[in-house]
């Protein structure tokens, strides 16, 4: 059931790849190359349980505001925040907190990250939360701000850590620009020469030094220490 959950399965990219900084792996997600978890993802299952906990609890909120006569938040709602290659990319928002103008992203985080992420979230996080405020502004849901909350999975919730900062177009939309210039050559290369030259370019193309999916993809780069020595391989 870990391996089969839709996410696990999805093939087009979504909002939540678009700002990987690895050129590489990018690429290969466009390409729609399989990625292949190392091991299996528990860590996944506890985000995916946390999520379907807020969602649930959000709405029964929602359902009590309704009755009031207003709307305060949107769920797991589904928004196209731009076009790749000509195709829609959708995705679903966390939270959308329509009366503060608001998208929430939850992360739910172990000790090092929930650190590293005080000084504020990676380019990944970052770019995700802007491309669902372009969605929801394109879509005619007002938003201003931008946030993620991160969660603790091994403390209490009061060592969790609230970021937020004002909506900033131009990160979403020069996210779109890169995915949609590496597209474009993906597309080129494939029609002159194949799939196979295609691919071998994908395998040359820089690779960020601090990307956890490049050992997800068939072309994953070979061990530092191949004879387990200590060594650094050459």
């Amino acid at each position: 059931m870990i391996a089969n959950q839709p996410r696990s399965l999805q093939r087009i990219i979504g909002p939540s790849e678009i700002g990987n900084p690895c050129d590489h792996c990018l690429a290969a997600r466009l390409a729609g190359w399989d990625k292949h978890e190392v091991e299996t993802p528990w860590v996944t299952v506890i985000g995916t349980s946390v999520h379907a906990w807020m969602e649930e609890h959000f709405q029964q909120a929602e359902a009590q505001a309704r009755t009031e006569g207003r709307s305060d938040w949107l769920t797991e709602a589904r928004v196209m925040v731009g076009l790749i290659g000509g195709k829609e990319i959708w995705g679903s928002t966390d939270l959308v907190d329509v009366q503060g103008r608001m998208t929430v992203d939850w992360k739910i985080v172990g000790d090092s990250s929930l650190a590293k992420y005080k000084a504020g979230p990676s380019q990944v996080y970052r770019t995700q939360a802007h491309l669902y405020a372009k969605g929801w502004n394109d879509a005619g849901t007002p938003i201003d701000e931008v946030s993620i909350y991160f969660l603790p999975r091994n403390k209490q919730m009061r060592h969790g850590f609230w970021w937020h900062e004002p909506y900033q177009p131009q990160i979403a939309l020069a996210a779109l620009e890169r995915a949609n210039r590496l597209q474009i050559s993906l597309d080129a290369i494939e029609q002159a020469a194949g799939i196979d030259v295609r691919d071998k370019w994908i395998t040359n193309l820089p690779r960020d030094s601090g990307c956890w999916d490049c050992k997800r993809y068939p072309d994953k780069p070979p061990p530092t220490d191949p004879l387990g020595l200590g060594l650094t391989a050459a």
